[in-house]
Formats: structure tokens, C-alpha cells, sequence
């Protein structure tokens, strides 16, 4: 008797276990799934940035005004219909969420700047060397692991990541003619994005996922005000194209929607490997200089290309069958 019980006792702890296991799988997919949107977003963002220097005047800090205000008001237009008040920070977390804003206030003015100096591709391929920086500082500080999986797609990530830069490089124009200043803004990304995701997987579930985007549109609006009045104050008038409206509404929504996903998703999985699923915005970007600025491409950017979508997918479906942690 006694022994068939620690038997019943036995099978419910490991279909209680099971059933967590699944869970956790389950939600980790889903973290996958949402940064994956995201990074699919941000894309129209930074191409619709490109646009709106094409058809207006309009500088890269009224550009991130524009953005930011947006996104606070969707933001509260949505918070208000789900019942919410994004507006309170719980205690203990305010000196966190203001170091997020003002590190994300400056990675999106660089990311402004970097899209109007070079090609939206050559700028993604800069910045999109954070995966591999957040991953080494979500193992540092955050003490989350790196399995061989990860390893072996993120290496195969950069290596596809280089192939793009250097040929890109080539087909596209020569690098001498280029100053080299006009590479560090996105280099410089590359650093302020991989904090930001560390900031925000520290963060978690402590707040709503409404909460951080609300506070980065706020903060950066106030921020870059002076700013782009003081580049204003010459007088120049405003000019902007009917398609130059469009592409600014483009770049907001992308925005906007990117910044929600990408919260939603660390709240989900580990910075690290959500990080490494938004190198699917270089083959995207290249794609819109390929066939709408019409940017020579080289079959080795291809290449690097595909490398780089096969590995994220590749991690995602093996953490999606629970066969990697």
C-alpha cells in the first residue's frame, strides 16, 4: 500500500515537472516569437528613417522627437484601454528605469544619426554586432548561460555578419571615400542596445510591459528638444513631401510596435538569445537597398545573409523542442 503510493507520489511530481518543462518551453518560444516581430518592426523603422531624409528636411533629433512622442501617446491610448496606469514605477525599480531611458535615449539618437550618414544595410551590419555583446554580458552580469548551440550559431551569426559588412563594403561604394566617423555611430549602437537589453532582462516581469516604452518616449522627447530647437532656430522652413508624411508614420508604428515586442519578449527568455534573433534585420535592410535605393549586391552578402537567418531559426526551433535550456 505504502509503496504504491510513493509511486502515485512519483508519477504526479514528474507530470508536475513535465508539465513546467513545457510551460517554460512554451514561453520561451513565445519571448523568441516576439522578438522576431520586433526586429521585423524596427526594419520599418530604420527604413522608413532613410525615407523621411528623402523626402523631408527633417534632422535626425526631430526625427527621434517625433518617434518618441508617438510612442508615449499609443502608449497611453492603449494603457487606457487595457485599464492601466504605466505612469507609476514600482519602488526600488525608479533608478533602473531612468538609467533604460536615458541609455535608450542615446542608442536611438545614434541610431538616427548612423541611418542618415550611411545605407540603412551598412548600418545594420554595425550595429548588429550586440547579440554577441549582450550574450557576453547577460553571462557576466546576469550570470545566464551560454550552451554550445548558442555558441556555435552566434560565431556562424558573426561570421555572416562579417561576410556583409566586407563585401558589402565593396559592392556598394569604397570605404576611403567615407570618413571614418561616419561608422561610429552605429558601432556605438551596438554597445548602448546590448545594455539596454541587459537593463531590461534585469528588469522582468517587475513591471508592465507598457511601462518602459512609456517612460523612453517621455525621457527622449524632453531630452532631444532643446536639441533639434537650437538646429532650428536658423530659420529654415520645414519641408516635406506627401510620401515624406507617410514614411514618418511608418517609422513611428515601427517603432512603437518594435519597442513593445521587445519588451514583451525579455520578459520571456534570456537576453542573449532573444538578442540573437534580431540579425534577421540585415537581410531584411539589405533587401530594401537592394530593390528600393538600389544598392548593388554581391552573392557573398547573400550568403552571409542566409547564414544569418538559418542559425537564429535554427536556435529557435531546438529551444522550441526543449532541446536546448
Amino acid at each position: 500500500m505504502l509503496s504504491g503510493k510513493c509511486q502515485a507520489v512519483s508519477t504526479d511530481t514528474q507530470s508536475l515537472e513535465r508539465r513546467r518543462s513545457s510551460a517554460s518551453g512554451r514561453a520561451s518560444s513565445l519571448g523568441i516569437f516576439y522578438m522576431l516581430i520586433s526586429a521585423t518592426c524596427f526594419s520599418f523603422m530604420s527604413f522608413g528613417t532613410k525615407l523621411m531624409y528623402m523626402h523631408s528636411n527633417i534632422t535626425a533629433f526631430e526625427g527621434v522627437y517625433i518617434r518618441g512622442l508617438v510612442m508615449v501617446v499609443l502608449n497611453l491610448a492603449y494603457a487606457w484601454r487595457l485599464g492601466l496606469d504605466v505612469l507609476s514605477v514600482p519602488s526600488g525599480l525608479e533608478k533602473i528605469i531612468w538609467i533604460r531611458t536615458i541609455v535608450g535615449t542615446i542608442d536611438i539618437c545614434l541610431n538616427f544619426i548612423a541611418n542618415k550618414l550611411l545605407p540603412v544595410s551598412i548600418a545594420s551590419s554595425l550595429y548588429y554586432a550586440y547579440p554577441i555583446i549582450t550574450s557576453c554580458g547577460g553571462y557576466i552580469f546576469l550570470k545566464e548561460k551560454i550552451g554550445k548551440y548558442e555558441s556555435l550559431g552566434m560565431l556562424t551569426s558573426f561570421a555572416g555578419m562579417l561576410l556583409v559588412i566586407f563585401y558589402s563594403q565593396q559592392g556598394t561604394m569604397s570605404t576611403e571615400s567615407i570618413p571614418l566617423q561616419y561608422y561610429l555611430p552605429s558601432i556605438a549602437t551596438s554597445f548602448t542596445s546590448a545594455g539596454i537589453f541587459l537593463i531590461l532582462r534585469k528588469i522582468g516581469q517587475q513591471v508592465h510591459f507598457l511601462v518602459n516604452p512609456t517612460w523612453f518616449g517621455i525621457v527622449q522627447s524632453v531630452t532631444v528638444t532643446p536639441i533639434w530647437l537650437t538646429l532650428r532656430s536658423s530659420g529654415e522652413p520645414y519641408h516635406i513631401t506627401l510620401r515624406g508624411s507617410f514614411v514618418v508614420l511608418i517609422m513611428c508604428l515601427g517603432g512603437w510596435l518594435g519597442q513593445v515586442f521587445m519588451n514583451k519578449s525579455l520578459q520571456l527568455e534570456k537576453a542573449g538569445r532573444v538578442a540573437a534573433v534580431g540579425y534577421i534585420q540585415i537581410p531584411l535592410l539589405f533587401l530594401c537597398d537592394a530593390f528600393y535605393f538600389r544598392v548593388n549586391i554581391k552573392w557573398q552578402v547573400i550568403l552571409g545573409s542566409v547564414l544569418i537567418i538559418i542559425c537564429n531559426f535554427t536556435v529557435g526551433i531546438l529551444r522550441m523542442l526543449n532541446v536546448i535550456d
